[in-house]
């Protein structure tokens, strides 16, 4: 299969790939990105653990190829962080709901 330049600005840095059509953005982004934040879940679009901004819009990027995100300008969480070490809100949001219930979570049997 013939591989396609893909073009994007992630985290605000220009960045460029040759993928096969049929690769997830989130594979791109994690395998040949190597930013390894943007997690994936399901692999069908429901548990939200891919997600990231695609022009400033929430998409899941398992259900994206990357050739689709051409010309985009994407934000992981790793694009999140703060110079000054800070949370990102959502970041915060998710330590606060999402971890701290994991982390009180019963041990699974």
């Amino acid at each position: 299969m013939t591989r396609r330049p893909v073009q994007v600005t992630v985290n605000g840095v220009e960045r460029e790939g040759f993928v096969e059509p049929r690769r997830t953005l989130v594979d791109f982004i994690r395998e040949d990105l190597e930013l390894t934040g943007t997690h994936v879940g399901c692999e069908h679009g429901v548990c939200g653990a891919c997600t990231i901004l695609l022009d400033g819009e929430p998409v899941r990027s398992c259900l994206m190829f990357a050739v689709q995100a051409e010309g985009s300008e994407i934000t992981t969480i790793e694009g999140l962080n703060r110079p000054d070490g800070e949370f990102h809100p959502l970041q915060a949001a998710f330590r606060t709901t999402t971890a701290s219930n994991a982390a009180s979570a019963p041990p699974a049997s």
